[in-house]
């Protein structure tokens, strides 16, 4: 087996427990910094282990070469317990399988170890401020180690020279080693960096939809302790038990946006039609006193869905309260329902203010609302509902004119 084959298989028993810790690094969640140095320590003892347990001893040039790698790389990191307790494994090593003096190692790595304390007291350490000190300390070791050991010998000269060219060759190959591993580090504490961002932004956005969400019911609620505030206590049997049951759905979507996960749909068999109805009933006072007038044309028929009854409630009375803030009074809305093959469609028409096409490409995304103190939350909301029970939510709609939401859900 040649050198080069020995290279290559060498630099496998290097590179294996590194990938691992990298790869489980690019992959692991909620990892802290402790827990991540460990596994480093771990990675550059199995590396060096590795090396050290399958190296070819009998060219000494590239074996005291290539097993510096985890040494460089654990100074690198600035990680000074693994790095002494790596140099004493290192010396023991070299002075009992190739008999280099234990004098001039303890020289060599006590020199490393001097270097990385002089860069260390300056607070930034690079790969080229740890590689190219260490190589010239290599070099030169390598040059006396050489000529220690082959004084007397027959060109010697030429000899030496050999010996430095193959030394800069293994150091290139080095140099490549740590730039590639700081690389990849650095890469995946960007990546560390961007999953938490887009973890902080997913967070605010449930905030930002329950707080969104909430608002609706309790904007129902005041509703009604306004018209009662009027003097109109007679109806109180009739609106306090809509109250009672907007504070429940109040509770509930506080109980299940704390979770800060993606929506959870609990189907069972729920009558559309009644629901429908329902709604319709809850929003007649605030329509009348809105001045809107309200079409309905339901079938009397009861038509039975598998869906979550509470979410699907949320969707309706979104869209309700949209078109009711779009009307200036006077106005109308009109909700229909059509059975046609396996699905049914709602729709629910107002000829309020319309929108533009600009307005209306962007309905939908999250953050984007044209109201001064909206969230752009509600559609959004809405659309993932009915996404999850496999239907479609769109929108029509033309300024001056008014909008029309459509949604289709499947009926098996």
């Amino acid at each position: 087996m040649n050198i080069f084959d020995n290279l290559l298989i060498n630099l496998t028993y290097l590179f294996f427990p590194i990938m691992i810790y990298l790869v489980y690094f690019a992959n692991a969640k909620n990892l802290d910094v402790k827990e991540k140095n460990i596994y480093f320590e771990i990675s550059m003892i199995s590396s060096t282990y590795l090396l050290l347990r399958n190296l070819n001893i009998n060219n000494y040039i590239y074996v005291i070469v290539i097993v510096n790698i985890p040494l460089l790389i654990t100074y690198l990191k600035r990680r000074l317990n693994v790095s002494i307790v790596l140099s004493v494994i290192l010396i023991i090593f070299l002075y009992l399988k190739i008999n280099i003096s234990l004098v001039l190692l303890i020289t060599e790595y006590g020199l490393y170890f001097f270097i990385y304390y002089i860069l260390n007291m300056r607070n930034t350490i690079d790969v080229n401020m740890i590689f190219f000190p260490f190589s010239i300390i290599r070099i030169f070791f390598m040059i006396f180690i050489t000529t220690y050991y082959f004084l007397n010998k027959i060109d010697l000269t030429f000899l030496i020279l050999n010996v430095v060219i193959m030394t800069v060759m293994f150091l290139l190959i080095s140099y490549i080693i740590l730039l590639l591993f700081n690389k990849s580090e650095a890469v995946l504490d960007y990546n560390s960096t961007i999953n938490e961002l887009n973890r902080e932004k997913e967070i605010k956005l449930s905030l930002f939809k329950i707080s969104h969400e909430i608002k609706n019911p309790l904007a129902v609620c005041r509703g009604y302790l306004d018209m009662m505030s009027e003097a109109n206590y007679k109806n109180y049997k009739k609106y306090l038990p809509i109250i009672n049951s907007e504070i429940n759905r109040t509770l509930f979507l506080m109980d299940d946006f704390l979770d800060y996960t993606k929506l959870k749909i609990n189907k069972e068999d729920v009558d559309i039609v009644y629901l429908l109805e329902e709604i319709e009933e809850e929003f007649k006072p605030i329509l009348k006193n809105k001045n809107v007038k309200y079409l309905s044309n339901l079938p009397d028929d009861e038509i039975y869905l598998n869906l979550d009854y509470n979410r699907m409630k949320q969707v309706f009375v979104n869209v309700f309260k949209n078109s009711i803030e779009a009307s200036k009074g006077d106005e109308i809305i009109n909700l229909n329902l059509v059975e046609s093959n396996n699905n049914i469609t709602i729709t629910i028409e107002d000829n309020g203010e319309g929108m533009s096409s600009e307005t209306l490409s962007k309905i939908g995304e999250a953050f984007y609302t044209t109201k001064e103190r909206g969230t752009g939350l509600g559609v959004s909301l809405s659309k993932e509902i009915i996404k999850l029970h496999g239907g479609e939510m769109r929108y029509t709609s033309s300024i001056g004119k008014g909008t029309t939401v459509y949604i289709t859900l499947p009926t098996n």
